[in-house]
């Protein structure tokens, strides 16, 4: 989020495209350059969105797909891709290894994002639905990165955090008032539709840990690829294992062709999202860049009203702009 979730790492992507050779857009060039940007970073938006839409379809209570098998193969999808990659840039000495502690570092963030954030989350989609879940575990995300940002790295906390986390509470609390028994059909009990917003909240403080722990590497020179391989393959080894415990290698290879499709898909549109955004931040800056991948937070919700069917009454529609609110708010800030 992976913010889809996986865009915490947005900040540290300023640096990529010179590990990657790509030219760098000169004075001439600025003003095809800022137009490219914003496209690419609207693309971005776009394909973490389609990767949350496979998501949910495979969340839905219909398809009872296992939410740590899904989460096992999309991250696998980008180990398998970034993993050559990388390993071709350090033969070239464009990537370097982090130090024992670095890795230490991203492994526990890691492991924390893939077994509560991108789980939970997935879990979440299920109860509440994407429009409910998505939004809110993303301004969770940016809040709890201020927070934990001012007490682990002495960062300051701005009144703009402070208004956000307000706008984000007011939000919660309309949407929880406009998510009766959850996704049409299910009639869940109240109890199950505040554990999956409170699970989305969970997720969304991972994510945060998550910036937290980057931004401490990233001091280090720790290459940015380096911290996609080590968080997407946490979750290759967590829940590839996990998975084999619980399900067997029968019930694993009983996946219907068409959920291993839609997780494919997920990690491909996953993976594009992140090479969109590292490209558009060349080109844009970081403030501009993170408004325009935010958008997808929207093209999310609209998803998941139009092709889900997903609850949207007054209360939804209050909440979902409050929680949009305090996203935008905190990202200024």
């Amino acid at each position: 989020m992976e913010p889809s979730a996986e865009t915490p790492v947005s900040a540290e992507l300023e640096e990529l495209p010179d590990r990657l050779g790509w030219r760098a857009a000169s004075a001439q060039d600025a003003p095809s350059a800022g137009v490219g940007g914003a496209l690419l970073c609207l693309s971005a938006a776009f394909f973490y969105a389609g990767a949350n839409v496979a998501l949910r379809m495979l969340a839905d209570p219909s398809r009872a797909t296992d939410p740590m098998w899904t989460i096992f193969v999309k991250e696998t999808v980008t180990v398998l891709i970034v993993g050559p990659l990388l390993w071709f840039l350090y033969l070239r000495g464009r990537a370097s290894f982090p130090s024992r502690d670095s890795l230490l570092i991203l492994v526990a963030a890691g492991a924390a994002v893939q077994l509560i954030g991108n789980v939970g989350l997935l879990w979440a989609m299920g109860i509440v639905g994407l429009a409910i879940a998505l939004p809110i575990a993303l301004a969770v995300s940016l809040i709890s990165a201020a927070l934990l940002g001012a007490v682990l790295l002495g960062e300051s906390i701005t009144w703009r955090v402070l208004v956000g986390i307000g706008l984000l509470i007011a939000g919660i609390v309309c949407l929880r008032a406009g998510a009766g028994g959850g996704l049409e059909g299910m009639n869940a009990p109240a109890w199950k539709v505040v554990v999956a917003m409170l699970v989305a909240c969970a997720a969304g403080i991972t994510y945060g840990l998550l910036t937290i722990a980057i931004r401490h590497v990233a001091r280090r020179d720790t290459s940015v690829w380096v911290v996609v391989l080590v968080v997407t393959g946490c979750g290759t080894v967590t829940l590839g294992i996990l998975s084999w415990a619980r399900l067997g290698i029968a019930g694993l290879a009983a996946t219907p062709g068409e959920h291993l499709f839609w997780m494919g898909v997920s990690g491909i549109l996953n993976l594009l999202g992140f090479l969109a955004l590292s490209k558009g931040l060349q080109l844009t800056p970081v403030a501009r860049a993170n408004i325009l991948t935010a958008s997808q937070v929207a093209l999310a919700a609209l998803a998941g009203w139009i092709l889900f069917q997903e609850t949207v009454n007054p209360p939804v529609l209050l909440g979902f702009g409050l929680t949009v609110a305090a996203l935008f708010f905190t990202d200024r800030g």
